[in-house]
C-alpha cells in the first residue's frame, strides 16, 4: 500500500495532505487566524502537534502558533472538529466535511431571537466582525421632504439606550463611537448629537425609535417605512462566542452557548512580576473574546470572564505563568453511531478537559547482528574429528576427578602429578576399551 504526504504553503494557508488507495485527505491550517489556544495539541491523538512560542507570537512574530508534523498526521479530522475558531479546514477527496458529521463535535452558537430591533449595539460591539448590519432603508433614500417649516427634536436621555438606530437612519444625529472594552462594552458615548440645520422634521426618526425616546415638532411626510429598516445577521464561523452581544442588547435578544465551562484565575502572589506596558500578551493574544485589559487602579492586567471561553491562549502567552485556565466541562455533540474509532474521540474531548498531551509509547530500537549460518555449519562439518578427542578428554579428566587423591593434588598445586595420573589413567581406559572390542 502506498502512502504519499506532503505539504504546501500558500500565504497564510498550510495544506497537508495524505493520499491512500485513491482517497486524498486535506487538513488546511491557517496560521494567522490560529491565537495559540493549544486545544489541538491535547485533542491530537497521535501527538503530531506541538505548541509555538505564544508569547512571542503574541508580541508580533510572525510565525504559525502551533507546528504539525504532518508525517505522524493520521488525517483524523480532530483538532478540525475541535478547534474552537475554525483555524482549520478538513476535507475528503476534495469535499468539506461538516464537524457535525464527526463522531464528536464541540457545540456552540450564538443566536438571534425574534424579539431583535435589529438594532447596531451587537455589531458595533462585536469583537470579531462576525455580526453584521445590512441597511435596508436610510432618509436620504425618500424623496419626499418638507420645504420651508420650522420645528425641533428633542431626546429624553432616561428613555435612549443608545441602540443607534437613528444615527444609521438619518444623518441629523450624530453618534461618537469608543472602543468597547471589557470594563465597558457599549460601543457610544452617552451623547447623542443633532443637526438641526440638516433636519426637515419628517418625523420618521419617531416611528424608528424603539423606546419612544424621540420627541419632534413638525410635519409627517406622506411616506409608509416598511417593517424592517436595517437586518442583523450572524457569521457562525467567524463568531468567538465572547457573548459581547449577549452582555450589550438592552432586549435580550442575543444568546451564546459556549464550548467549554470552566475557570479563570490569576496567581495573586507573583502578579508583583506582571508588565502590562512592556508585555500585555495576554490582552494581544486574547483578540477574539477580549477579556483581558490593564486595570487603572491596580496597574496591571485585569479579566472579565464574562467573555472567556477558557480557550487558554492567554495561559500560554503569559511569561510568568501568572495565569490559570481550568477547563471543568466540554459541551460536545456526539454521534448515535457506534464507530470503531470513537473512543480516540472520546479520550480526544477528556484530554482537552483537563489539558493533558496524548502519552506516545516508548520506543526501543534492538539490534541483532547477523551471523552467517552457512559458514558455521561448514566449520562443525570440518572440525567434527577434533570435537570428538576434546569430549573424550574431557570425560577422562572427570574421571580422573572423581578420585579424592587427584583432587587434592590440584588444590596443593602439584599438577605434575595430576598430568601424570590423567595420562595413566586414560592409557589404562584405552587397553581396557581394546580389550573389550576384541
Amino acid at each position: 500500500m502506498e502512502v504519499r504526504r506532503d505539504i504546501q504553503v500558500e500565504g497564510d494557508y498550510f495544506r497537508f495532505f495524505q493520499e491512500v488507495e485513491g482517497e486524498l485527505r486535506e487538513l488546511i491550517y491557517n496560521y494567522k487566524k490560529c491565537n495559540g489556544c493549544g486545544i489541538c495539541v491535547y485533542a491530537c491523538p497521535v501527538g503530531a502537534i506541538e505548541l509555538g512560542p505564544v508569547h512571542d507570537i503574541a508580541l508580533g512574530l510572525d510565525i504559525p502558533p502551533v507546528i504539525i508534523d504532518h508525517l505522524k498526521c493520521a488525517y483524523c479530522g480532530i483538532c478540525y472538529s475541535f478547534c474552537p475558531f475554525n483555524c482549520y479546514d478538513f476535507r475528503i477527496n476534495g469535499e468539506n466535511i461538516e464537524k457535525s458529521l464527526l463522531p464528536i463535535s464541540l457545540v456552540s452558537h450564538t443566536y438571534k431571537y425574534d424579539n431583535c430591533v435589529e438594532c447596531t449595539l451587537c455589531y458595533k460591539a462585536c469583537p470579531t466582525g462576525a455580526i453584521s448590519r445590512k441597511v435596508l432603508i436610510k432618509r436620504q433614500d425618500i424623496p419626499q421632504k418638507n420645504e420651508g417649516i420650522e420645528g425641533s427634536v428633542q431626546i429624553d436621555s432616561e428613555k435612549c439606550n443608545q441602540c443607534g438606530i437613528c444615527a444609521e437612519f438619518c444623518d441629523v444625529f450624530r453618534m461618537i463611537e469608543k472602543d468597547p472594552q471589557p470594563y465597558d462594552i457599549k460601543p457610544y458615548e452617552s451623547e447623542i448629537l443633532i443637526n438641526d440645520e440638516e433636519c426637515d422634521y419628517c418625523m420618521l426618526c419617531e416611528q424608528i425609535c424603539p423606546e419612544k425616546a424621540i420627541k419632534v415638532e413638525g410635519k409627517k411626510i406622506d411616506f409608509e417605512l416598511p417593517e424592517k429598516i436595517a437586518e442583523i445577521s450572524i457569521d457562525q464561523n467567524l463568531c468567538s462566542n465572547c457573548a459581547y452581544c449577549e452582555k450589550v442588547c438592552p432586549y435580550n435578544a442575543a444568546r451564546t452557548i459556549k464550548p467549554f465551562e470552566g475557570d479563570l484565575s490569576l496567581f495573586e502572589a507573583r502578579m508583583y512580576r506582571c508588565d502590562p506596558v512592556g508585555c500585555g500578551a495576554c490582552i494581544k493574544i486574547c483578540r477574539y473574546n477580549r477579556v483581558w485589559y490593564v486595570s487603572k487602579d491596580k496597574s496591571r492586567v485585569e479579566f472579565n470572564q464574562d467573555f472567556c471561553i477558557y480557550c487558554g491562549a492567554c495561559e500560554n502567552s503569559c511569561p510568568y505563568d501568572l495565569i490559570n485556565v481550568e477547563r471543568k466541562s466540554i459541551f460536545s455533540k456526539e454521534l448515535a453511531s457506534i464507530l470503531p474509532w470513537r473512543d480516540s474521540w472520546e479520550k480526544a474531548a477528556e484530554r482537552v478537559t483537563v489539558k493533558k498531551k496524548v502519552v506516545e509509547g516508548r520506543k526501543f530500537i534492538i539490534e541483532v547482528e547477523e551471523q552467517d549460518l552457512v559458514e558455521e555449519i561448514e566449520f562443525i562439518e570440518r572440525d567434527r574429528e577434533r570435537m570428538r578427542a576434546i569430549s573424550d578428554m574431557i570425560d577422562k579428566i572427570e574421571d580422573v576427578l572423581k578420585r579424592p587423591v587427584y583432587r587434592r593434588a590440584i588444590e596443593t598445586g602439584n599438577i605434575t602429578s595430576f598430568e601424570k595420573a590423567v595420562r595413566e589413567y586414560a592409557s589404562k581406559k584405552d587397553k581396557g576399551n581394546k580389550k573389550q572390542k576384541a
